[in-house]
């Protein structure tokens, strides 16, 4: 589905940009000048600088537009806080998501809200970043496109949203939503306390669209918060935030079955679960979705499916033939398979991408 936004958006509501900052002087510039181009205008841009110790507030105060609201913590508080006082000052209808270090594509803003327009019943848009290295983003990033391509609707991405949160940089979702939450960001997370809060968003029953437009360029670079912990410790919370998650989708899910699900939301560990818990543990999940009516039983069969899929190549990952037969084991997602040549290629794809951790084991996270 596309929808064209050459139309002029009725009342052109205001949208929140909020844009927390912390030393990012070395990439502000291009990341705040990307989002003063948007052709979406009505926009106010709120900056909450913790306290930085470079250049980052000197750059921001020489821009000279009054969509800037600069606001300078006089103690560091940490991204989850400085994230929240940034939300309990967005006046705007609508909320936009803004890393200090990435690019928004010209046209985001305006096609997100287009979308969320179009979809008055969905809480907000999301996507796939496009993820580029320090300084060499990627070009196709500062294309201004006219239409905007859903990838997954509503009811399909309910079910994806029980395996993955959504990309929490690509985010534009109504503020309506936030005075469902007792709480936003919490600093427990020190790295994932942004799947935290997307985490309760879900809980509070928002949904989304993923668009698959490419509308934000995700910077990977040596300084960002992810890449300053240790592997274990940010599993560690992904894990526990997973936890957290299916338990409150289905309160009546056994321990074991929900850190069975965890594992599987993280793709790890796949190697110390065997067949046959996979297989029980993914026919219990469609089971308890027909006791709880979570989502549409067919849009959860179909991707449950793609899930069962990666699980059995990542736990069989020696042998193709045992991987696929594992994969037409559970009657009820038999419907929805692919042939065998389709799942080799998958196989393959999965094989090659993680075969550094096939080499060394467990130190290294697969995907």
């Amino acid at each position: 589905m596309d929808t064209n936004i050459n139309t002029k958006i009725s009342n052109s509501p205001l949208i929140s940009v909020i844009l927390p900052t912390y030393n990012g002087e070395k990439h502000i510039v291009e990341t705040l000048e990307s989002v003063l181009n948007q052709t979406y205008t009505n926009l106010e841009i709120i900056i909450v600088d913790d306290c930085s110790t470079d250049k980052t507030v000197e750059i921001i105060k020489s821009y000279n537009d009054n969509r800037i609201k600069l606001h300078i913590n006089e103690t560091n508080i940490g991204i989850g806080e400085n994230t929240n006082k940034a939300l309990s000052l967005a006046t705007g209808e609508f909320i936009m998501m803004q890393d200090h270090d990435d690019i928004s594509s010209p046209s985001r803003a305006e096609l997100q809200l287009k979308c969320l327009i179009d979809h008055p019943d969905v809480t907000g848009i999301t996507s796939h970043p496009e993820s580029f290295f320090n300084n060499t983003p990627t070009r196709e990033i500062y294309n201004k496109l006219d239409t905007y391509h859903i990838n997954k609707t509503a009811s399909e991405f309910i079910p994806y949203d029980l395996y993955s949160f959504p990309a929490h940089q690509t985010l534009m979702y109504r503020k309506s939503i936030l005075d469902k939450l007792d709480s936003f960001y919490s600093d427990k997370f020190t790295v994932a306390g942004d799947l935290y809060f997307i985490s309760k968003l879900s809980q509070a029953g928002a949904t989304w669209i993923e668009l698959k437009d490419c509308l934000v360029a995700y910077r990977i670079h040596p300084n960002m918060t992810s890449k300053k912990h240790k592997r274990h410790l940010i599993y560690k919370e992904l894990l526990e935030i997973s936890l957290i998650f299916i338990k409150k989708m289905f309160p009546d899910i056994s321990d074991r079955d929900a850190l069975m699900h965890a594992q599987l939301m993280q793709r790890q560990e796949l190697l110390d679960i065997d067949n046959v818990s996979l297989v029980n543990h993914f026919n219990r999940i469609l089971s308890l979705n027909a006791n709880n009516d979570f989502c549409d039983d067919i849009a959860l069969k179909k991707e449950t499916v793609k899930q069962f899929r990666t699980a059995s190549i990542l736990a069989n990952i020696y042998s193709p033939i045992k991987a696929y037969k594992l994969y037409l084991s559970i009657e009820e997602l038999k419907p929805y398979t692919t042939s065998f040549w389709k799942f080799l290629g998958e196989y393959q794809k999965r094989f090659f991408r993680n075969l550094g951790w096939i080499i060394l084991g467990n130190e290294r996270k697969i995907d």
